[in-house]
């Protein structure tokens, strides 16, 4: 008995070494079936085989601050897939990584699962998904293993969301919901320039064609891409939380624009027949994004009371205020200069691909709002982060512009006495003086990524008080040029 156990074991220990290559290579194959929660990054799993094969196998890369699981819950793109005909894989990467980490992560995997199918995959990936997908194209040297790439509202030029979240008024609550990541930074549109230069002149007639959707719509007030629409609207058409701009390449096809919202546009049942049939025409023009200056931003910590001040100039049409905080509080309120009180409209969770991803985002709109100061007044029991973005339609916001590689504001003198304008600027947190002369004349600091928050205080030509922020992302790399 004594002897056959000996026996079987030596097998067993022989058949390991001799296997152990092989599944070593195989690390992080958990086989087929649904993704497990909190698998760790590099895990892949394999859809189950559909009866009859329509097309090659299909891997699908999640975006920030989400995993596979965003594929099969309450996604349907895993039944669609399957359906069709397709083999399929669903790959953890790292919610909270730069897209070098995660690209080089994923080709090294794309490479396992080009082996396990025996054939070249297409790849399908949603937001920041899209971006690590080409670092490891193009960087990593995944490229062989690809047929195509399909990417779903990515945001190739970087997100102004991921911006704010670096800018000075954001710092608390960014930091305690843990959104001032290694990815969040990687998506600053300064950051995303530097590697579009870094990238795009690899692109070759031979290079692995690339095709793009994106979404026009943010769904309806209080929804929980509203907030993220609201603060893009000024740069463009976006989905809540990528523009339609940023989602273009221009050596890319484009499936569809359409009214889609950024979780949307990776719903199985809207977009597979997209995936399926491969139609659509070339890339369009790039829009113009508004380049006022239309925003009020604010935020700080509070315990129990909490109380912010800013002012409205006459002749705004419309003001949309978001409050994002890192719990639901128990009452905000907005108090007018003639009295009037403001309830909350609606609160929403921020959702799994935001940057703001932990906060709740507490919504006011107004129209025609007075004005005057204004006083934000907030109450919760425990201390508390917030950050205030008032979105402003109309008033002083035309005669505001911004440039952000030389620093420079560009005032309207006929509507705003630039003798009384001030501004108060923070490079990553660190407060620098200023004023109009020498805003454009601050030295880059080289090698670095620098997120700009310059706040404006002034008066109107007719004596009315006004205020705005504005928040821009540059690269500096080490021989000075800059990127944004």
């Amino acid at each position: 008995m004594k002897e056959s156990f000996l026996k079987a074991l030596t097998l067993f220990l022989l058949s390991f070494l001799l296997l152990w290559p092989h599944a070593s290579a195989h690390a992080g194959f958990l086989g087929a079936g649904k993704p497990a929660p909190g698998a760790p990054p590099g895990t892949w799993v394999v859809g189950d085989t559909p009866a009859t094969t329509a097309g090659s196998p299909i891997l699908f890369v999640h975006g920030l601050n989400s995993s596979a699981l965003t594929w099969f819950e309450p996604n349907d793109m895993f039944v669609h897939t399957y359906e069709q005909g397709f083999p399929s894989a669903y790959i953890n990467l790292h919610p909270d990584k730069s897209n070098w980490q995660n690209g080089e992560l994923l080709a090294e995997k794309i490479r396992d699962i080009y082996h396990h199918f025996g054939e070249k995959v297409t790849i399908v990936a949603h937001s920041k998904g899209g971006v690590d997908t080409q670092t490891a194209l193009l960087h990593y040297g995944a490229e062989p293993y690809v047929k195509e790439v399909i990417t779903l509202g990515s945001p190739h030029h970087g997100s102004e969301l991921a911006n704010l979240a670096y800018s000075n008024w954001a710092g608390w609550l960014a930091e305690i919901i843990g959104q001032r990541s290694e990815g969040t930074d990687s998506l600053q549109t300064g950051n995303m320039a530097y590697f579009r230069a870094q990238t795009d002149g690899l692109i070759s007639a031979q290079s692995v064609p690339f095709s793009t959707i994106s979404g026009t719509s943010w769904g309806s007030f209080g929804s929980a891409l509203y907030f993220g629409g609201v603060y893009l609207q000024f740069f463009g058409t976006n989905d809540g939380a990528v523009t339609v701009n940023s989602s273009r390449l221009s050596y890319a096809r484009e499936l569809a624009s359409n009214r889609w919202d950024h979780m949307q546009v990776a719903q199985g049942h809207l977009i597979f027949p997209l995936l399926q049939a491969q139609m659509g025409a070339q890339a369009n023009e790039e829009e113009h994004a508004k380049s006022m200056s239309a925003t009020i931003i604010r935020g700080g910590q509070f315990n129990e009371n909490g109380s912010q001040a800013f002012a409205i100039e006459p002749n705004v049409k419309k003001a949309q205020i978001s409050v994002l905080a890192n719990e639901k509080l128990d009452s905000a309120e907005l108090h007018s200069p003639d009295g009037q009180v403001y309830s909350v409209a609606a609160v929403a969770a921020e959702q799994e691909h935001s940057v703001f991803y932990g906060a709740y985002a507490h919504h006011f709109k107004l129209d025609h709002p007075s004005a005057g100061e204004w006083e934000l007044k907030m109450k919760h029991p425990q201390t508390t982060a917030y950050l205030a973005v008032i979105a402003l339609e109309g008033g002083v916001s035309p005669a505001i512009a911004f440039d952000g590689v030389r620093l420079q504001s560009d005032i309207d003198p006929n509507a705003i006495d630039v003798s009384k304008t001030r501004y108060t600027i923070h490079v990553n947190d660190d407060n620098i003086t200023a004023n109009a002369a020498s805003l454009h004349a601050l030295p880059p600091q080289k090698d670095t990524s620098q997120t700009i928050t310059i706040d404006i205080e002034g008066m109107t030509r007719n004596g009315d008080r006004f205020e705005r922020t504005i928040v821009a992302n540059r690269y500096v790399d080490k021989h000075g040029t800059i990127y944004e």
